[in-house]
C-alpha cells in the first residue's frame, strides 16, 4: 500500500495438546511455520515479518528462513486461553508503529502470498479498516456465532461484492487464514473482526485449517497430490 507500512505478525505458541508439536509438523518438505514464513515474506506488501512465540525451538526455526523474533511473547500470552487480539497488541506495542498489521496462523498451510496481497488490495479498493479469509459453507452442523462471519464478503473469482449470507442455507465462516487490519482501529477496538470487516473469500483447500491429525493427513495428501 502506497507510503503505508505493514507489520507481519505470525503467531506461534509451543504448547498444543491435539498435535505435539504441531507448528513444526511437516507437508511435504516445509514445516507449518516455515510455509507462513515464506508466504509474508514473498507477499510484496508487508515490510516486516515477525514471530511471536514462546518456544525457542519455533524461534530457532523462524529466524532460519529469514523471519525476525524481536521479542519472546510472555507465558501468560501463551496459554489455551490466550486471546490472538491480546497476543497481537503486545506486538504492536513492543515494535516501531507501523499502519497495518497482519496475523497469520502456521496453521492455515495453504494461504499464499498472493492471497495476503489480495487482502491489502481489498482494504484499499472498498476503503476499509479490516479484511479476513472467510470461506463457504452450507451448514448441515451447528455452527457457534463466533465462527459466523456476518459481514460483505469479496468473490476474487467474479470480482464481486457479495453478502454474506447468499441464499437458503448458505453462509460464510472465518478461516483463520488471514486477520489484517489497521493498527490505529485495532488499538482502539481491540478486535479483529467489527463492522468494518470485509471478508475474502477463500477456496476450501486455502481454507485448511490444522487443528487435528484428520486435518493434518488430509493436508498432506494434497501436497502429495
Amino acid at each position: 500500500m502506497l507510503n503505508q507500512t505493514v507489520l507481519a505478525v505470525i503467531t506461534a505458541r509451543g504448547g498444543s495438546k491435539r498435535i505435539p508439536r504441531k507448528n513444526l509438523q511437516k507437508l511435504g518438505n516445509e514445516t507449518l511455520l516455515e510455509r507462513t514464513v515464506k508466504a509474508s515474506l514473498v507477499s510484496k506488501c508487508v515490510n516486516k515479518t515477525v514471530l511471536s512465540s514462546d518456544c525457542a525451538v519455533l524461534i530457532k526455526e523462524a529466524q532460519k528462513y529469514g523471519c525476525e523474533v524481536p521479542f519472546t511473547r510472555p507465558f501468560e500470552l501463551a496459554t489455551d486461553n490466550a486471546r490472538s487480539e491480546d497476543v497481537l497488541e503486545h506486538a504492536i506495542n513492543n515494535l516501531p508503529r507501523f499502519d497495518w498489521a497482519l496475523l497469520l496462523q502456521p496453521t492455515s498451510p495453504f494461504r499464499t502470498a498472493e492471497d495476503i496481497n489480495l487482502a491489502f488490495s481489498l482494504v484499499k479498493k472498498m476503503d476499509r479498516k479490516s479484511c479476513v479469509g472467510v470461506t463457504r459453507v452450507v451448514p448441515a452442523f451447528s455452527l457457534t456465532n463466533k465462527h459466523l462471519f456476518k459481514g460483505d464478503v469479496f468473490d476474487p473469482i467474479t470480482q464481486q461484492q457479495q453478502q454474506s449470507r447468499k441464499g437458503p442455507g448458505v453462509t460464510f465462516k472465518l478461516n483463520g487464514a488471514i486477520y489484517l487490519i489497521e493498527v490505529s482501529h485495532f488499538l482502539c477496538t481491540k478486535k479483529l473482526v467489527d463492522e468494518d470487516t470485509i471478508g475474502v473469500e477463500m477456496s476450501a483447500r486455502k481454507s485448511i485449517d490444522i487443528d487435528t491429525f484428520e486435518d493434518l493427513k488430509l493436508a498432506s495428501l494434497l501436497v502429495e497430490n
